[in-house]
């Protein structure tokens, strides 16, 4: 494993990376709002000889945190940089949580197309949050860290200032590749029946899965569970 830094117009941002080599197609994650790369290692080794690459997005981890600049189109555009630096061609790109629309962001604009996306408990859409959000999502907890623990009080300001609402479940239908969404089965799950209706509607082939014991955090207390679902979304992805 090794940390990596890509450049986006000067914004220097972090991922981790397993630098393996094989032939199965690679795996690029996005964690969600406040969520580090670090809290994601696990997954360099636990998916095997695929290459992995786990990416800061700007204010988040390792990376830069500037003062201005934290639209959708930024946010994406890191997670392009980050592949970009890295060499990965035809990625899998999976999104969790709130990084869910910075990954369906990076899968429409890549300059090659990904090979599948991955949905963690989240719709498709970019989420506009209102003016006075700031306060109360400094003290929204994720595995017993608050957010305002997690990033800095002036960039969570600046994401919400940036956070234009931008739906995307009509350009579901432009990805040439599987899509699999992943959900929790408690209360506290964002993607709910409804929500999954939404998505066969936008994306008929999409495949839906739902992790029963688990609510909007679906594998930090139970890994093998969550990766149960995705190992063999990914596996048939590579029987392609």
């Amino acid at each position: 494993m090794s940390s990596v830094f890509a450049d986006h117009d000067g914004v220097r941002i972090h991922a981790l990376d397993n630098e393996n080599r094989g032939a199965l197609a690679p795996l690029v994650a996005v964690p969600g709002m406040g969520e580090s790369a670090d809290e994601f290692a696990w997954m360099l080794d636990a998916l095997g000889d695929r290459r992995v690459l786990i990416v800061d997005v700007r204010g988040r981890g390792a990376s830069d945190a500037p003062d201005r600049g934290y639209t959708w189109e930024h946010h994406f555009g890191d997670v392009l940089a980050a592949i970009a630096h890295a060499g990965i061609e035809r990625p899998v790109i999976l999104g969790n949580s709130r990084g869910s629309a910075y990954a369906l962001g990076a899968a429409l604009h890549s300059p090659t197309p990904v090979r599948g996306v991955v949905i963690n408990d989240y719709t498709a859409r970019h989420v506009g949050l209102a003016d006075d959000a700031t306060e109360w999502l400094l003290k929204t907890r994720t595995r017993g860290r608050t957010l305002a623990e997690r990033m800095e009080p002036r960039v969570v300001e600046q994401v919400v200032l940036d956070s234009d609402e931008i739906p995307l479940w009509d350009r579901l239908a432009e990805l040439d590749c599987p899509l699999l969404v992943i959900g929790g089965g408690r209360a506290g799950s964002i993607v709910t029946d409804e929500v999954v209706e939404q998505y066969r509607v936008a994306r008929p082939d999409v495949e839906t899965a739902r992790i029963a014991e688990r609510a909007h955090d679906l594998w930090s207390r139970d890994i093998p569970t969550y990766l149960g679902v995705l190992l063999p979304f990914l596996a048939r992805i590579d029987a392609t």
